[in-house]
């Protein structure tokens, strides 16, 4: 089955956000709202430690996911002409939401394995006979290894979350499994999607924030159009259920 390109694709989101930026930049508000208000209160929690500040990032990182998960039911409801409502955007607390944390999880344990070097002590140039320029050589070669790692297992894990909401009757594992085995055919062209995000992330920056509630909406809507592109071949994705 031919697919479309990644530039029908980003034409295909545009037309859908047409009309429907000023709804969904309100959820980019809250989700931002509930992004600094769990990272302040984490802050709050005055433990230190490397087990601490680990265990933190995990706690940040599982429960962001479960908003995040929100957000792209909105977005999917948005873009496939069904209404939406606040209740929507906290979905998966109440939809199984350990399918998400299972998820999460495991894309969380490659992001960290990325900050693993960074964290080697300055000790260990002195133990293993090391100098400092040469113990930052190491560094880099390891987190640009775990980057590689971490990329590659993004990408086959990106379409977790969409299956989640689109097949409710599949445990974590098999959503895992699903994700995995068709995205393994597709990397070259996520990873040219993910590029075309790169340049929106940019945007952002360049903008001093302000972008993020119109391109965040077309990050999230571009991906559920790959998704839909790649799974509905496959009958893997029928409508949204309400």
């Amino acid at each position: 089955m031919k697919r479309k390109s990644i530039s029908v694709l980003k034409a295909m989101t545009r037309e859908q956000l047409l009309g429907n930026y000023s709804k969904l930049s309100a959820y980019v508000a809250l989700l931002i709202l509930i992004q600094f208000t769990l990272t302040n209160v984490i802050l709050q929690i005055r433990v230190t430690g490397l087990a601490a500040d680990i265990l933190s990032s995990l706690i940040h990182s599982l429960l962001l996911s479960i908003f995040t998960v929100g957000f792209i039911r909105v977005c999917m409801l948005t873009v496939r002409g069904q209404s939406v409502n606040l209740k929507e955007f906290f979905y998966g607390f109440q939809h199984d939401p350990d399918k998400i944390i299972i998820i999460s999880f495991v894309q969380w344990i490659f992001a960290t394995l990325v900050q693993i070097p960074l964290i080697i002590p300055d000790s260990a140039a002195e133990t293993l006979g090391f100098g400092e320029g040469a113990l930052m050589l190491v560094r880099c070669i390891l987190t640009a290894g775990f980057l590689v790692l971490y990329i590659f297992a993004y990408i086959l894990l990106s379409q977790c979350y969409f299956l989640y909401l689109d097949h409710p009757e599949l445990g974590a594992r098999d959503i895992i499994l699903h994700s995995v085995s068709v995205m393994n055919d597709h990397k070259g062209r996520f990873f040219y999607l993910l590029f075309n995000v790169f340049c929106m992330a940019c945007l952002i920056v360049l903008t001093m924030g302000i972008g993020i509630f119109w391109l965040l909406p077309n990050i999230y809507v571009l991906m559920i159009n790959f998704y839909e592109d790649v799974f509905v071949g496959l009958k893997l994705a029928p409508q949204l259920k309400q």
